[in-house]
């Protein structure tokens, strides 16, 4: 990923938490067919190996699990939104796009095995259940996730590579930025109201750095 250094995610455990907090991405790896990617939700294990594990699941019906390149690279985007050149109130500027994500690269190992399988699903399920108010247990319908595992398989990718980039007008001015800030919350919806706060929450990160 292009990542000049002023937009580049330095931090380890910032590139985790994005990574868990968008957990929904593209799982791109190269078949006999040629290129091919999943839409896929992931969850990340941060104590296994040097950068964390992706754990998941696709449909058996889905070939892409048969491939056998073992290099995989999994895309995830955060909140973006277009940036128009009137909202920095000053000449000079062109159109732009504001926009978060990671990419992880690693290698991916494929499971099918039943125990494993039913561990995948609870921990899954434990993990996008964490925030609801009463969180729904794999063992609440254990005899139907026992019906489905023939149709799904597993998989762990081993995170070998982590690229982080958050391109939020770092590159100009404080007042510039909060120009940006005002022009995205006049906007009627939620992308650009959270490429706005990301931005807030830098400007205050770095005023407490000063």
């Amino acid at each position: 990923m292009y990542t000049p250094p002023h937009f580049k995610m330095e931090d380890l455990a910032e590139i985790q938490a994005f990574v868990k907090a968008h957990s929904f991405g593209i799982l791109f790896s190269q078949t006999e067919q040629g290129p091919t990617g999943t839409h896929l939700p992931f969850y990340l294990v941060e104590q296994e190996g040097e950068y964390g594990v992706l754990y998941g699941h696709m449909a058996r019906a889905n070939p892409h699990w048969k491939s056998t390149a073992k290099d995989v690279l999994v895309v995830l985007a955060g909140p973006h939104h277009y940036i128009s050149p009137t909202w920095y109130q000053e000449p000079g500027n062109v159109p732009t796009w504001n926009y978060t994500a990671v990419h992880v690269y690693g290698q991916i190992e494929m499971f099918e095995e039943r125990d494993a399988l039913l561990e995948l699903l609870d921990r899954t399920t434990d993990f996008f259940e964490a925030g609801m108010e009463k969180p729904w247990k794999v063992a609440e319908s254990q005899e139907y996730a026992e019906r489905i595992l023939g149709g799904i398989v597993g998989f762990k990718i081993v995170i070998t590579r982590l690229e982080g980039k958050q391109k939020l007008n770092q590159n100009k001015s404080a007042q510039l930025q909060q120009n940006v800030i005002a022009g995205l919350r006049m906007q009627e919806n939620g992308q650009a109201h959270a490429v706005a706060g990301l931005m807030e929450q830098r400007a205050a990160q770095k005023t407490a750095k000063e």
